[in-house]
């Protein structure tokens, strides 16, 4: 983990001698606030290549919250860039209309790809679909959450399809993905288990490959360095926000022995990584009869949960949308 140094007085980066602002517990090093981005930075490049996440990847597609997390990774991409040797970055982000907080959210996705000079997409659901997310929410009785996961994992991998980009960059930070590791391995779901991974496969013509380049990223280390890059994120909470007390008492667990032992989390993430390997979907995975977006059989769940709302599935009108507005040069 990281720390902003309060009391900076007494304290020296390791790399310029100048006034340190940041600890960085887990390496021992004290550094200035330009010194600890190129040192995170660093350690983005290094997962790169350790886990060989942009092998044959000139295209990317990457996923953008309007959070911490997804905003630091555009920054991170756009510094990193010319060492990736990627010809184009693509941004999406998904408004799902949740008033002030899609409103504050958009806004910053789109002035953090102006920043960056990345292509910028916005995804809105009321569009696509005729209804904002709280309005399915009230029409479905289903639980927002499980909601908004369907539709941002839907829209994001149809996009990747029907822009032919090479894979999905997605900012999930360590801390998130071992607390999701192990809640799974607790609940025995082993199918979602093998996605903790920090490189998932596609299948070719309509699953998007997925990458985690934040995989040994921790989340103290993306506060520390969306504030000294200067990032703005949205400071308004989702109204659907929920606290799952698993992952909330998990979570504690994991902080509580990365206190007692330094770099234990980043440990734990690598054997996580040698164990399960390169995650590949079932082969029972096949490509949705109306959408042609991947199923389990044969219909997908957007189209089989639009069947029941709307009396047909929406699949097919809205990647037609989607390639009509987005994609129209391909």
């Amino acid at each position: 983990m990281s720390k902003i140094l309060e009391d900076t007085t007494v304290y020296k980066c390791r790399k310029c001698g100048r006034r340190a602002d940041v600890k960085v517990t887990y390496a021992k090093l004290l550094l200035c606030g330009d010194h600890f981005l190129d040192y995170i930075e660093n350690r983005v490049l290094n997962s790169i290549r350790k886990y060989k996440m942009l092998n044959n990847v000139r295209k990317i597609l990457v996923a953008l919250s309007g959070g911490k997390d997804s905003l630091s990774l555009l920054y991170i991409l756009s510094r990193i860039r010319n060492q990736l040797g990627l010809d184009e970055i693509v941004g999406v982000h998904i408004d799902l209309g949740l008033g002030a907080y899609s409103d504050e959210s958009r806004i910053l996705v789109e002035k953090a790809c102006r920043d960056t000079n990345i292509q910028c997409t916005i995804l809105s659901l009321k569009e696509l679909t005729g209804h904002t997310l709280p309005e399915l929410v009230e029409i479905t009785r289903r639980p927002p959450c499980s909601l908004c996961g369907s539709f941002k994992r839907y829209l994001i991998n149809l996009l990747a399809v029907e822009l032919g980009v090479d894979a999905v960059i997605l900012g999930h930070h360590m801390d998130d993905i071992l607390v999701f590791a192990i809640k799974d391995f607790l609940f025995q779901d082993m199918v979602d288990l093998a996605k903790m991974t920090p490189v998932s496969t596609g299948i070719q013509g309509f699953l998007a490959k997925k990458i985690k380049l934040l995989y040994e990223i921790y989340e103290d280390d993306l506060y520390s360095y969306a504030y000294f890059s200067k990032i703005k994120t949205t400071g308004t909470q989702c109204p659907f926000k929920y606290m799952d007390p698993f992952k909330i008492a998990i979570r504690k667990m994991l902080d509580e022995l990365e206190e007692y032992a330094p770099g234990f989390k980043i440990s734990i993430a690598r054997k996580l990584a040698e164990t399960l390997g390169e995650s590949r979907e079932s082969e029972a995975i096949q490509p949705c009869k109306y959408c042609g977006m991947p199923s389990k059989n044969g219909v997908c769940g957007i189209c089989n949960l639009t069947m029941k709302i709307y009396g047909e599935p929406l699949g097919p009108k809205i990647r037609t949308k989607i390639r009509e507005k987005y994609c129209f040069t391909r």
